[in-house]
Parts: structure tokens; C-alpha cells; sequence
């Protein structure tokens, strides 16, 4: 008999993301643990388990989001080269 994890007490004193990290682990180890039972042995029904597998991938996608693209873009403009095309647009304008 397989027997209960205690899970950490949740003390708010910490960032929120590093709440959410220990909501996750605690999320992956109910569905590893449900994983390992038998079929006729299992707690939850299929339907909760989908539920669980898609929070899961939700809080893994949103905790390991890098906001940095992936694609290289059009390098940054400095203020000396953004002044320039301004004055000469404006002096393109007055002539």
C-alpha cells in the first residue's frame, strides 16, 4: 500500500510564481501516482484526469514562458537615428 505524501504547507511569504511552482509539482505527482495504478485501481475518473493533464500543460507553458522572441527582428533604433529622420522628414515637408 502506497502511502500519502504530505504536501508542503502553503506559506505566503514567497513569490506567487514560486506558489504556483509547488501547485505544479504537487499537480504532476497526483497524476504520476495515478499514472502507476492499476486500471481498476485508479482514484480518479478519466474525465478528471484530462482535466488534470491540461492544467498541468497550462501552468507548465505559462511558469516556463520566455518573452524574449524567437525570431531575430528589426534591430532597435537609437534616439540620435530616430532624431535624424525626423528633422530630415521635416525638412522634407518644408521644401
Amino acid at each position: 500500500m502506497e502511502q500519502t505524501q504530505k504536501y508542503p504547507e502553503l506559506t505566503w511569504t514567497k513569490n506567487e510564481y514560486h506558489q504556483l511552482q509547488l501547485a505544479l509539482d504537487a499537480l504532476k505527482n497526483i497524476r504520476n501516482r495515478e499514472c502507476r495504478r492499476h486500471m481498476m485501481d485508479e482514484h480518479l475518473d478519466p474525465h478528471t484526469r484530462d482535466i488534470l493533464d491540461e492544467v498541468i500543460s497550462m501552468l507548465s507553458d505559462e511558469l516556463d514562458y520566455d518573452p524574449t522572441p524567437n525570431e531575430p527582428g528589426e534591430p532597435p533604433i537609437t534616439a540620435a537615428e530616430m532624431h535624424a529622420a525626423a528633422w530630415k522628414e521635416h525638412q522634407d515637408m518644408h521644401r
